[in-house]
C-alpha cells in the first residue's frame, strides 16, 4: 500500500512540475544558453522525488572536494534511472550524456532535451564523435558534464568496467575528472515494491586534476578511476551493514 501510495504521489508531482518547468524553457531558452535557471529548477524537482518518502534518507558526502571555479568531467557509477535525480546533489550546472532513446520518453526525456543534455546513439560512431564535440564545446564554456563511464546500467549493483569515452574527452577539453560514487538506487526495488525505510548515498572523490588528466593515457585514467571507484563502493556497503 505504501509503495502504490508513493507510486501516486511521483506521478502527481511529476504533472505538477513540469508544466512550470516547460513555462520556465519558453521564457529563458533564447537567452540562457547553458540552462542555469532549469538546472536550478531541476534540483528543486529532484530532491522533491527523494523527499516525497518521510522514512527516506538522502547523505552526501564530500561535497566540499569539488572546486567549483572550473568545470569538470564527473563520472559515475549506474545503478538505475533515479540515478540522474539524485546527481543533482552536485553543486555545478553540469549536463547529462545520455542515450539518445532516453530523451524520447515522455516528461522525464522531454526535460532532459529541454536541459540541453548530449544524446548519444549506442553504437553510431558518428553519434559518439559528435557527443565528444559536444562536450568539449559545453566544457569550454565552463559547464560540467556527467558520464556513466560504465555505459549501462549495473545488472548485479557492483561497478562494471569503465570505458575511455569519458576519459577522452577530458583530455581534449583540457580539464580534470571528479568521481562520484552512489549507492542506494539499485537496492530500492523490491520487485515493484519500494523500500521503506532505505538511504541513498553520495561520495564525492578526491579530484583528478587537469594536469595529471593530460600527462595520462585515457585507458589508463579508466582503470586508475574504475578502481578508486569500486574500492569506495566497497567501503560504503561495508559502513551500511
Amino acid at each position: 500500500m505504501a509503495s502504490a501510495i508513493y507510486y501516486l504521489l511521483l506521478s502527481l508531482f511529476t504533472v505538477i512540475c513540469f508544466v512550470p518547468f516547460a513555462v520556465l524553457f519558453a521564457l529563458t531558452v533564447f537567452f540562457d544558453k547553458e540552462r542555469v535557471a532549469l538546472h536550478w529548477a531541476s534540483r528543486v524537482w529532484s530532491y522533491g522525488i527523494f523527499r516525497l518518502c518521510p522514512l527516506w534518507k538522502l547523505r552526501v558526502e564530500g561535497r566540499e572536494k569539488i572546486d567549483r571555479s572550473r568545470p569538470w568531467v564527473i563520472v559515475t557509477n549506474h545503478q538505475s534511472m533515479l540515478d540522474i535525480p539524485l546527481m543533482y546533489v552536485l553543486p555545478l550546472n553540469f549536463k547529462w550524456v545520455s542515450k539518445k532513446e532516453v530523451q524520447k520518453m515522455p516528461i522525464f526525456g522531454w526535460v532532459l532535451w529541454m536541459h540541453g543534455d548530449i544524446p548519444v546513439e549506442r553504437g553510431s560512431r558518428r553519434s559518439a564523435k559528435r557527443m565528444m564535440e559536444r562536450c568539449v564545446e559545453r566544457l569550454s564554456r565552463g559547464t560540467s558534464v556527467i558520464v556513466f563511464p560504465e555505459g549501462t546500467r549495473t545488472r548485479t549493483g557492483e561497478i562494471g568496467r569503465f570505458k575511455d569515452g569519458a576519459f577522452l574527452v577530458a583530455k581534449s577539453a583540457g580539464v580534470g575528472i571528479q568521481p562520484v560514487v552512489i549507492d542506494g538506487t539499485w537496492s530500492l526495488m523490491k520487485g515493484w515494491r519500494v523500500r521503506m525505510p532505505h538511504t541513498f548515498r553520495v561520495r564525492v572523490l578526491d579530484p583528478i586534476p587537469p594536469e595529471r588528466v593530460a600527462s595520462s593515457e585515457a585507458r589508463e585514467l579508466a582503470g586508475r578511476t574504475e578502481a578508486l571507484m569500486k574500492e569506495a563502493h566497497g567501503r560504503m556497503l561495508s559502513e551500511g551493514k
